[in-house]
């Protein structure tokens, strides 16, 4: 009875080990986890909604306020057209050659890549229908957001339009959770620089979307 327990053990041992490959080849086959990020960005930023509620029209200028790899400077130059004007501000020097280099490579005469400082977007006064800086803010340092803001509105043309999107304070998603920025701070930066929040958009899942006007 011994020696029959012992040759069932060594059997089963034999089976399971034959059929390891088989068992491991299956779970190669597993569709892997996703993230909470499920779908990638376009899933949850919805850029092509995002562009719509700008209200951008042919000939349109706009300042996408550190664009990094021009995830939106692109899709902004489609909706301005030819004769509309993108400036696109980074302060990294790694990510606007990137960018120019796109512009280049597609031969853009609507998109103008600008290297800008922390505070300086070095766009000129009144040079811009519109503003728009995305999941930048929460990675400026705080003492430079007001600073960087009024510069901004500075570069506003009477009557323009600045528009934020940033985390929302309690979003779900795993990005920059110790750097947020409550949604009322955002709100005050709009404010102290001079500009008169009148719209907000609540359909982005992790982000607020927030639009103010200058005065004209």
């Amino acid at each position: 009875m011994i020696g029959r327990r012992t040759w069932s053990r060594g059997v089963r041992v034999l089976v399971v080990l034959a059929c390891l490959p088989v068992l491991c080849a299956a779970a190669d086959r597993r569709p892997k986890a996703r993230s909470r990020s499920r779908g990638g960005r376009d899933a949850w930023q919805q850029p092509a909604r995002v562009v719509e509620d700008l209200g951008l029209k042919d000939g349109s200028s706009i300042a996408d306020i550190g664009c990094g790899g021009g995830y939106f400077t692109f899709r902004f130059a489609k909706a301005v057209g030819a004769k509309g004007k993108v400036f696109a501000t980074e302060i990294s020097e790694r990510a606007m050659r990137g960018v120019s280099d796109r512009v280049k490579r597609e031969k853009l005469t609507n998109v103008e890549p600008v290297l800008s400082e922390p505070t300086n977007t070095k766009l000129k006064d009144a040079s811009t229908d519109a503003a728009f800086i995305c999941n930048v803010l929460h990675h400026v340092p705080k003492a430079q957001r007001p600073g960087l803001v009024k510069d901004i509105a500075r570069a506003l043309k009477p009557g323009g339009y600045f528009f934020i999107v940033d985390w929302r304070f309690k979003a779900t998603i795993r990005y920059d959770i110790g750097r947020r920025i409550p949604r009322d701070e955002l709100v005050k930066l709009g404010t102290d620089a001079g500009l008169t929040l009148d719209a907000e958009f609540y359909y982005l899942e992790h982000q607020v979307y927030l639009r103010f006007r200058k005065a004209e």
